[in-house]
């Protein structure tokens, strides 16, 4: 059986490395995207509680100029009236916001991809393996040793 080549032997290494680094993408890609979708929809409702809460503060300004509105003018019960309205839809806007902001809080909860690392850690751990085996079987060629088999870990 010939001995296969040195660049033969670097092609196949660069070709498993181009898998494992393509693997690991993908289990990176699979371990984020339930996190990414859950952080856009928080992030959706953060939004829809920020633009309840400028409507509020709309209606609170208004409400404002109508009751400065009637201190000035004297009459109370027209005037107090729509202030009350005002008043109470601002703070019925303000509770929806709060709420959704809450809920929004509660999606937002992106943890770091453990498994991948983990994988990533072993697979750095097989690669400084074998490379140091291939090292260990190049300087025994080099010495004049016949050449060693694999080493098989567990």
């Amino acid at each position: 059986m010939a001995e296969p080549q040195i660049g033969e032997v670097i092609k196949d290494i660069t070709a498993d490395v181009q898998t494992i680094i393509k693997g690991e993408i993908e289990l990176a890609k699979a371990e984020l995207m339930p996190q990414v979708k859950s952080t856009g929809i928080g992030a959706g409702l953060f939004g829809a509680a920020g633009y309840l809460a400028i409507q509020a503060a709309t209606l609170l300004f208004i409400c404002g100029g109508l009751a400065l509105s009637a201190l000035y003018t004297g009459v109370v019960s027209t005037i107090w009236a729509f202030t009350l309205g005002f008043l109470t839809m601002a703070v019925i806007l303000l509770v929806v916001a709060g709420v959704l902001a809450l809920i929004g809080k509660s999606k937002i909860k992106v943890s770091a991809p453990q498994k991948t690392i983990d994988e990533a850690n072993r697979t750095v751990g097989a690669v400084t393996g074998a490379v140091d085996q291939a090292n260990a079987n190049v300087k025994a060629i080099a010495a004049g040793a016949p050449r060693p088999g694999p080493e098989i870990r567990p």
